[in-house]
């Protein structure tokens, strides 16, 4: 298939998602405004300048249906709802599939007229919905009008080979920690303040101050870290706490193998592929109560449940992996087994590669097993 995709340029998720396809024989094309080589994908390079941001929308939104007209793709593919998928659906390009990532349908839908507006026109124009979580996806249908019937539950996935229970003893050596430190790892963006890293420290502290041996990693994948490592300090976590930047994504697969827990509270998130590869890495996980976590994380099974911002509650669950080894196991083998049954990074994009087939040939069948009606117990004609 000749393929077009709308998405974020120099992303790991972009990068990952279309070199998939490209892997596979498919002739890849992507359109951005935030150009970057990837290897076997050709990228066009969309910006467009003018004196205000309606003007450079348009004149984007222009050279996208040039390029469409002259690449003439089977399918195109559009990555995250704000701005791409505007495009992807004034575009007039069918078929179209549209991927959801987060906070482009919990929160910013939501912050204007407009941008509901849009939401809604790029939502209900899609030929077929993919999101990362059932409750994404169903934001996205119960209060943005997309169509259930072809929206579909498929994860960013993790590669098990890079992710593994075994990685990460050499960079734990590196970094200096003994093996009766507990490392808790907590690996968010910098960049938004909803992912809470404040609270993360505050409770680091508290930790820190009942369990001398605890020792705290963050990483973030974008964003800048020295507010952080000023807050760490702040906080007295001195050289207990380390903030470092952006990381290779093998690399981080190291990081979280350094670690003994993984740490992600945010207050608004779909399914965290940093959780994910977490419990691929057979670790403890504290994860917000949020309902994209949930669908992974039973409490007291694989990990613990907190309330987003709540410093005790965080604290609390923190000390109890701290003081408890063989808690910490259990609930990381748990995790694993977990992850072996879901999360494995080709059998999702295959359920992508099924929809596409479907959509551009008629071949083959739908993902039923994936769809969001069959996964909320509704059945449907997905």
């Amino acid at each position: 298939m000749r393929l077009a995709f709308l998405s974020i340029g120099r992303h790991i998720h972009t990068e990952r998602w279309i070199q998939w396809f490209a892997r596979r024989g498919h002739t890849c094309h992507l359109l951005t405004v935030q150009p970057g080589p990837i290897d076997g994908v050709t990228v066009h390079d969309i910006t467009a300048g003018g004196r205000t941001k309606a003007l450079r929308y348009w004149r984007s939104l222009s050279k996208v249906r040039r390029y469409l007209g002259e690449l003439q793709p089977d399918l195109l593919n559009t990555h995250f709802l704000t701005g791409y998928g505007y495009w992807g659906h004034f575009s007039r390009m069918h078929p179209n599939v549209l991927t959801v990532w987060g906070d482009d349908i919990y929160v910013t839908p939501f912050e204007s007229p407009l941008k509901n507006w849009l939401a809604r026109r790029a939502l209900g124009s899609c030929d077929a919905l993919t999101g990362d979580s059932l409750d994404v996806l169903d934001v996205a249908c119960r209060r943005l009008g997309a169509d259930p019937q072809r929206a579909y539950r498929v994860l960013w996935g993790v590669d098990f080979h890079t992710f593994r229970p075994d990685i990460g003893k050499t960079l734990r050596q590196e970094l200096g920690y003994a093996d009766n430190e507990v490392v808790f790892v907590s690996p968010r963006s910098y960049t938004q303040s909803y992912y809470n890293i404040d609270i993360v420290i505050a409770a680091a502290a508290r930790v820190r101050e009942a369990v001398p041996e605890a020792r705290f990693l963050f990483c973030g994948y974008e964003g800048n870290p020295a507010p952080f490592e000023r807050l760490a300090r702040d906080a007295g976590l001195g050289d207990a706490a380390k903030v470092i930047g952006r990381l290779p994504h093998a690399e981080f697969a190291a990081v979280l193998g350094a670690g003994d827990v993984f740490v992600s509270v945010p207050s608004v998130d779909a399914t965290a592929v940093s959780l994910l590869e977490a419990m691929s890495c057979g670790r403890a996980v504290i994860v917000s109560a949020l309902p994209s976590a949930l669908e992974w994380v039973e409490p007291g099974q694989c990990g613990q449940v907190v309330p987003p911002r709540d410093v005790d509650r965080l604290a609390q669950a923190m000390l109890t992996y701290a003081r408890e080894p063989q808690l910490r196991r259990c609930h990381g083998e748990a995790a694993l087994a977990i992850a072996r049954r879901h999360f494995d990074f080709d059998a999702n994009l295959e359920c992508v590669a099924a929809i596409f087939a479907r959509l551009v040939s008629g071949a083959g069948k739908w993902p039923r097993h994936v769809s969001l009606p069959v996964l909320q117990g509704r059945g449907g004609d997905a």
